[in-house]
């Protein structure tokens, strides 16, 4: 891989459009990209890198590419054109960047990242160009890592060696080491195949482990399914392993099997014994019935008889009822009477409780003169109300003003602090304006420029056109010349015809005796004949026409061509002789000119607004200083004047509060005591009239029940009951007629005179053998379905039991298999005798690798001094399968080993760069072993002195000498004399800029 050029547009610190030829710097093999410090040398590499592959080293957004000197008219990009091989390809990226547009709400859009890959081909006839290959941002980035053959952090590894990386890799412990080569060597497809293995091994372990739950569960189901008493005559395995299993089911079904048929006959045998038991039964019931209804039909007569003496007395009661029956009215108006003197009575008392000790017993007319001056009070207390709230309406004013002067207070520190700034911002502002405006001269004469650049390429375009409208003119000028001129002789020719037949013509008007026209004769003897072709008037009329047509156009033609050969020339003296191409490229570069002076022109006018601004803010703060400061004090004598009213407003409103906090709560609490007393009064009066209708009920209730014949009310009253109750009574002795009627005909019926002169039914016996023989029926029925269903679940088990022991078998055999494997694969077999993990194994294979490659560098650099040394020692902490990727120092000035972090600075960076040149050579290797001919190293020379700056050079010669061009990023001083082809990166205030010097300039 080569690179050729690169253009980077508005690309971090370049400003506008910056070119570099990298053919001409890879040229003399070395080259140095020099600049100060933040110029943006590795901007360059950043440049490569996006270009390539969409994004920049490391992981910084590409959202912050975009110069932020850039003007907003100019877009981010970056071009590359690079070879591979025999292939050239050239590569266009252009990041997420925002933009001004007149169609987005806020003013600014998005424009998406873009790429476009295009590769140079020789088509048929000979010729080049460009021909497209990939439009699509991540199918361009995938193709170009196809066709170098690396990622990006690979090409950033192997092609761009990262500034401040190179001692990351040599000091890096085994664990950051075995990431990085595993990332680079690509080598996750080792630890995929140990992690497999080791699922694999878990996986068929777990099969195994539900496999062996799976016949330790039938197992278990066989020995239940079989009870204890086959358990017991044919015990389990001691140490069951599958196949001992199957003999012992069999005997355990075998054995299920005959006693099952054993339970079907004695079923057989209890179900007649249960049939013969339920006959005897239905007789005994038969009887006891019969026996049952004659024993009862005595004693419901007995009981008939024992009642005859109560009946009669509720006889008598009956008709005491009936007889007080017109009473009850009276009775209840006397009961309510009562109760409402009663309970105006109790409500009166708890009323009075309500009352201060001073009324709780005062008579009524005491009470009614209470009330009045209760109410005298309250009015005097109402008459205070507008002062409680005059009270609480200067706590709110005095709140405001207080709230009003702290606001005052903070305006008028804000407005003194910025007075204060004021000389400072006012002389910031003058200065921005003086140095703007000298800017702003310019602007006219650019624009007048501008304008007459447009002006002579809007003439020189308008030029253009009317040469090709001219040449197109006279062609079709000299076209209808010709066309006019062969009308021209057509009309001729016919007019000549006719002439030379007009007598024909004239002999076709003549008549007998009519004298002729030319000779005046009247006889005709041999008129002439027409020929054959004669043309007639209408046809030279007609000819005629067609000419006069064909002049008018002729004329027409002519004079347009005369009309473009003058506005040909009037444009041709306005605009010259200079090609439009030409004069556009001067517009844009004037325009490009003038479109950036007027942009600072802008901000003059931004800048004096800015003056006038700060003037007028200064004018509104002072006015604001001297508001604050009015309002401040006119608050403090306002709040001072409402605190002297307030004072005496408390004053009056303490003593009319009383031990009350509110003069509301003492209207209050005076009003609900004004309310309790007259309360009491009206239930007092209430009381009064209860008492007075209790007493004219009870008075004539008397006088009715002596004239019904009970001598008290009590005994009235007594006398009453309920109409249900008198219901009730009467029901029971219309019932107590009926019992005597149907106890008399069931003890003569005969078939129960019968049954009682038999011995006593025994049914409780017969139920006992019917309950007996379903006992040892549904123990018989029990005893065959636990035989049928041990015997059905003993067949189903010893089925399933057969391939789970197989199954058992081979999952043994795959588990023991996976076991063996994965263990070797993690290092922790002793058939692993290196103990190392398979990807460790393979990465320490690659680190032996580099370190060989970087070692040849090394001893150039080092005078032969240093070695890398591959070691197998394990970071603290580790297991050993995590061993082998450690990397040590041979001094072979001492023959010691010792630690990479024992280097000094410039040792350091030596090694670091043998280092990453070795890494590189290994991983252009493993990529499919494609030659790259560019190397880029970014900063460290810094640390070297010279002698040690000269073998680096030396070995850095030798990669030139092997057909890579090397880019040495540095500022250091010394190799601007040892790196004579150099590209120079400016930092400027506008932006970086570049140059090349080449070695022969």
């Amino acid at each position: 891989m080569r690179l050729h050029t690169m253009t980077v547009t508005a690309f971090g610190p370049f400003a506008r459009t910056e070119n570099v030829d990298f053919d001409q710097l890879f040229s003399a093999g070395v080259f140095l990209l020099k600049g100060v410090t933040g110029a943006g040398k590795t901007s360059v590499l950043d440049a490569v890198c996006f270009a390539l592959y969409g994004s920049v080293p490391g992981h910084r957004p590409t959202t912050r590419l975009r110069s932020d000197h850039a003007p907003d008219t100019l877009r981010t990009r970056v071009e590359l054109q690079f070879s591979v091989s025999s292939r050239r390809f050239k590569i266009a990226r252009t990041p997420v960047q925002n933009y001004r547009s007149t169609r987005a709400k806020d003013g600014t859009a998005t424009a998406q990242a873009t790429a476009q890959l295009h590769e140079r081909i020789t088509r048929p006839d000979g010729s080049t160009g460009w021909e497209p290959v990939s439009a699509h941002v991540q199918e361009a980035s995938t193709q170009i890592t196809t066709l170098l053959g690396l990622t990006k952090e690979q090409f950033c590894q192997v092609v761009l060696l990262p500034q401040g990386d190179f001692a990351k890799f040599l000091h890096a412990s085994a664990g950051d080491r075995r990431a990085l080569l595993s990332h680079l060597f690509t080598t996750h497809r080792f630890q995929d195949l140990q992690t497999w293995l080791a699922t694999q091994r878990n996986t068929l372990r777990n099969d195994l482990q539900q496999a062996q739950a799976t016949i330790d569960r039938l197992g278990g189901r066989i020995e239940q399914a079989a009870g204890p008493q086959l358990s017991e005559a044919t015990p389990p395995p001691s140490a069951p392993n599958g196949t001992n299993l199957l003999p012992w089911a069999h005997d355990l079904l075998t054995r299920a099997s005959a006693a099952h048929d054993t339970a079907r006959a004695a079923e057989a045998s209890t179900d007649q014994a249960h049939k013969a038991a339920k006959a005897a039964l239905a007789a005994a019931d038969d009887l006891a019935g019969r026996q049952q209804r004659h024993s009862e039909a005595v004693t419901r007569r007995t009981t008939l008889d024992q009642n005859r003496a109560h009946n009669q007395q509720l006889r008598t009661r009956l008709e005491h009822a009936h007889s007080a029956e017109h009473l009850r009215p009276l009775l209840a108006a006397v009961r309510a009477g009562a109760s409402q003197l009663t309970a105006a009575q109790e409500t009166e008392s708890e009323r009075r409780r309500l009352l201060d000790t001073a009324h709780t017993n005062a008579t009524t007319p005491e009470l009614e003169q209470a009330h009045q001056e209760l109410h005298t009070t309250l009015g005097r207390l109402e008459a205070l109300r507008p002062r409680e709230e005059r009270h609480t309406k200067l706590a709110h004013q005095l709140a405001t003003l207080e709230e009003k002067e702290n606001l005052a207070q903070e305006e008028l520190d804000d407005a003194q602090n910025w007075l204060d700034s004021w000389p400072e911002s006012r002389a910031t502002a003058t200065d921005r304006i003086t140095a703007l405006r000298s800017a702003a001269e310019r602007v006219p004469q650019l624009a007048k420029e501008e304008n007459a650049l447009a002006q002579q390429l809007e003439m020189a375009e308008t030029r253009d056109a009317l040469a090709t409208e001219l040449e197109k003119a006279t062609k079709a000028a000299d076209k209808r010349d010709v066309q006019a001129r062969a009308a021209q002789k057509t009309w001729l020719d016919l007019r000549e015809q006719r002439l030379n037949g007009m007598a024909a013509e004239l002999a076709r008007d003549l008549q007998d005796g009519q004298p002729c026209t030319v000779c005046g004769s009247p006889e005709h003897p041999r008129p002439a004949q027409p020929s054959a072709q004669q043309p007639t008037r209408a046809d030279e009329e007609k000819a005629a026409q067609a000419y006069e047509k064909a002049q008018k156009l002729q004329e027409a033609a002519d004079q347009a061509r005369t009309d473009l050969a003058t506005r040909h020339a009037q444009a041709m003296g306005a605009a010259g002789s200079e090609p439009v191409t030409q004069l556009r490229t001067r517009l844009e570069q004037a325009h490009t000119v003038h479109t950036t002076v007027q942009h600072e022109a802008a901000e003059l006018v931004e800048a004096q607004q800015n003056l006038e601004d700060l003037q007028a803010e200064h004018d509104r703060q002072d006015q604001q200083r001297t508001r604050a400061q009015q309002q401040v004090t006119e608050s403090q004598s306002r709040a001072a004047t409402l605190r002297q009213e307030q004072q005496q407003i408390i004053r009056e409103l303490d003593g009319a509060r009383a031990d009350a906090p509110t003069l509301e709560h003492r209207i209050t609490a005076l009003t609900e005591d004004r309310d309790r007393v007259a309360d009491v009064i009206e239930h007092a009066r209430r009381t009064t009239a209860a008492a007075t209708r209790y007493t004219d009920a009870t008075a004539t209730a008397h006088d009715s029940a002596a004239k019904a014949g009970f001598p008290t009310l009590e005994e009235a009253t007594d006398a009453l009951q309920p109409a249900p109750t008198i219901q009730q009574w009467q029901m029971e002795l219309d019932q107590w007629d009926k019992d005597g009627a149907a106890v008399a005909d069931l003890l003569t019926t005969p078939e129960l005179v019968d049954a009682s002169q038999l011995p006593p039914a025994d049914p409780a016996a017969a139920q006992a053998a019917v309950t007996a023989a379903e006992t040892a029926v549904k123990a018989a029925t029990k005893s065959t379905y636990e035989a049928h269903t041990r015997a059905t679940e003993l067949r189903s088990l010893t089925g399933e039991l057969a391939p789970a022991v197989e199954t058992l078998e081979r999952l043994r055999a795959d588990h023991a298999l996976a076991d063996r494997l994965a263990e070797v694969a993690n290092g922790r077999s002793t058939a692993n005798t290196l103990s190392m993990e398979l990807e460790a194994y393979v990465l320490a294979s690659r680190l032996k690798e580099i370190a060989a490659a970087a070692n040849t560098r090394l001893l150039n650099m080092t005078s032969e001094r240093f070695l890398l040394v591959y070691s197998q020692d394990k970071d603290p902490g580790k297991g050993r399968a995590k061993a082998g990727l450690s990397l040590r120092i041979l001094d072979n000035w001492t023959g010691l080993e010792r630690e990479t972090s024992t280097l000094s600075g410039g040792e350091t960076f030596t090694t670091s760069l043998a280092l990453a040149l070795g890494l590189a050579d290994i991983v252009t290797g493993e990529a499919g072993g494609r030659p790259l001919g560019v190397l880029f190293v970014d900063e460290g020379f810094g640390s070297l002195d010279e002698q040690s700056l000269t073998d680096v050079m030396d070995v850095l010669d030798q990669l030139r000498a092997g057909d890579r061009a090397v880019g040495v990023v540095s500022h250091v001083g010394d190799l601007s004399d040892r790196i004579p082809t150099q590209l120079h990166i400016r930092k400027e205030r506008n932006g970086s800029t570049v140059q090349p010097v080449l070695a022969d300039a």
